[in-house]
């Protein structure tokens, strides 16, 4: 993204600054949705230097490990019998960012250099927070930085495992933002406050647009590229869908513009699919789900990716709002949708309507006795 030229005290910054603005928000929302996340640039980037400022705002406790210089034990821990049990001993980086109770940040740098035995050993650090038997706790973030194999001293391509548990975002430095900085004020960014904010339902709103999308385009749950250079970066897998649903959703809950989305989406499952993804999530027209709910009957989409999401919505409105006559109204629906032959919709819906069921609600009777036939049907 452009924009005119924008000036800074004697300055006149140049029209990429808004892009570098974009791309430190992204990576701030990847480290607040708690999502392993990897800066790909040239050396000299600043790469380490606003992963510092990173911490030094949150008041994190920054690990920095240079993993093109460590071996598979520095992240796995050393063997050793204790109690008569073999264990690994954590290294001392681990105990201390456990220590700290609103968790440390790892940076783990020039992560495409290291061999592949380190990137191996990695793969759980990354994902578990754990090094070797050591629990690094769920609040602890992980950052890692490379340069592209092309540029990097006896650089290698991502082990596909490991590049699949990353968000992925390119990291450039414009000529605005280093004349700024040079000229006493690098410039730094803040994610809006989350106050009065419910991100547990941005999230979850998110995870049924995604599942929506795979329902209507089932062979992007997991594509593969076929080159070892693009198996190096982001593509789509159920582990990369999921951490769509995070940093989207976070996007959603903050507020943030629709760049910082593209972004972090392409940062993790790549291209084509996150533009496939957006351009499906920002076209749906659903019905209301309190509409649905006051009538069951109105008229309702046609496409089953649609419905299943509308059934999702419609159950995050009666759990926010339950009362006995609502539940009833939502086993109306879930009956209108088996009687217009949507039954893996219905049904879907039904499972976790019947747990709602209010005190004295026998099965042979009202909603739940008209459903039966139907429900019998699938079996």
């Amino acid at each position: 993204m452009t924009q005119g030229p924008v000036s800074v005290g004697a300055l006149v910054l140049p029209t990429d600054q808004e892009s570098y603005k974009h791309r430190y928000l992204a990576l701030g929302v990847a480290i607040k949705a708690n999502v392993p996340v990897i800066l790909w640039g040239a050396p000299g980037q600043g790469k380490t230097s606003v992963i510092k400022n990173f911490a030094d705002k949150s008041g994190r406790k920054l690990e920095i490990i240079l993993a093109s210089i460590r071996e598979p034990q520095d992240f796995i821990g050393l063997p050793a019998l204790v109690d008569g049990e073999m264990r690994f001993m954590p290294p001392e980086w681990a105990k201390r960012l456990a220590s700290e109770s609103n968790g440390g940040i790892l940076f783990a740098d020039e992560v495409n250099t290291a061999p592949p035995s380190v990137q191996a050993a990695l793969l759980r650090v990354c994902l578990e927070k754990v090094a070797g038997d050591f629990d690094l706790g769920m609040e602890t973030r992980i950052v890692a930085a490379a340069n592209p194999p092309e540029i990097a001293a006896d650089g290698w391509d991502l082990a596909p495992p490991l590049a699949n548990r990353f968000c992925h975002l390119d990291w450039i430095l414009p000529a605005g933002v280093v004349a700024q900085g040079l000229a006493g004020a690098w410039p730094t960014y803040e994610l809006p406050a989350a106050e009065n904010v419910d991100i547990e339902d941005h999230l979850q709103n998110e995870k049924l647009l995604v599942a929506g999308f795979l329902t209507a385009q089932g062979h992007r749950v997991t594509d593969m590229p076929d080159s070892s250079t693009d198996q190096g970066r982001a593509f789509p897998t159920p582990r990369s869908w999921e951490t769509v649903t995070k940093v989207s959703g976070m996007v959603s809950a903050l507020n943030l513009p629709e760049e910082i989305r593209y972004l972090l989406v392409n940062g993790c499952i790549g291209e084509p699919a996150a533009s496939e993804y957006l351009a499906y999530r920002e076209n749906q027209d659903l019905p209301d789900p309190e509409e649905v709910i006051a009538d069951p009957q109105m008229v309702l989409p046609g496409r089953p990716d649609q419905l299943y999401m509308l059934t999702g919505s419609v159950m995050r409105a009666l759990n926010k709002d339950f009362t006995p006559a609502r539940w009833e109204k939502v086993g109306e629906f879930i009956k209108r949708l088996f009687k217009d032959n949507h039954p893996d919709v219905a049904m879907a819906l039904n499972m976790n309507w019947s747990k709602l069921a209010p005190a004295g609600t026998p099965i042979d009777r009202g909603i739940l006795r008209d459903i039966a036939p139907f429900v019998q049907l699938m079996l």
